[in-house]
């Protein structure tokens, strides 16, 4: 509790502290990589899909898991969040939980000191640079898993900018 708090007076107080938690993904790295650049690498993939502030690719490896989708989304043209998803209709259910079970056991021992919260379909963690979160749930029907890395500092921009939209 005490790291957690530490870590959220260091964000709110504007100290600056170096990202603990992985945001290099895929060769990408949050906050910083392009649109362009994750376009230009899997423009040519069968799986490529675009959208205004969205990039999705399907059948990818990461974290020793194959993943049915991941997609990358931007705010103001940085790499903002990377989710990676697998859907039960693709992904036997089975598998899922086994995969729920690895990712949560590797997720604890690599980045204990960072947890910030979990429930039953969820565990948390932050570095107060970047977010991580493992989920398992049923919230659209069909059974979804997902791991996602997000900066801290991008969503808070997205968060202002909606703000002074009002």
């Amino acid at each position: 509790m005490k790291k957690v708090l530490a870590i959220f007076l260091a964000f709110i107080i504007g100290l600056s502290m170096s990202a603990q938690i992985q945001n290099k993904l895929l060769g990408f790295t949050l906050g910083t990589s392009t649109k362009y650049e994750i376009r230009n690498k899997y423009k040519n993939e069968r799986s490529f899909s675009e959208e205004d502030s969205f990039i999705m690719v399907r059948d990818i490896r990461f974290a020793s898991q194959h993943w049915d989708y991941v997609a990358f989304y931007f705010f103001e043209n940085k790499l903002m969040y990377v989710s990676f998803s697998n859907i039960d209709p693709y992904t036997p259910m089975r598998l899922m939980e086994s995969t729920w079970d690895n990712l949560k056991e590797r997720l604890w021992d690599k980045y204990s000191d960072y947890y910030v919260k979990t429930t039953p379909e969820m565990i948390q963690y932050s570095d107060g640079v970047t977010n991580l979160a493992l989920s398992l749930s049923d919230a659209t029907g069909s059974m979804i898993l997902m791991l996602l890395y997000s900066d801290v500092a991008l969503k808070n921009q997205e968060l202002q900018a909606g703000d002074d939209e009002l």
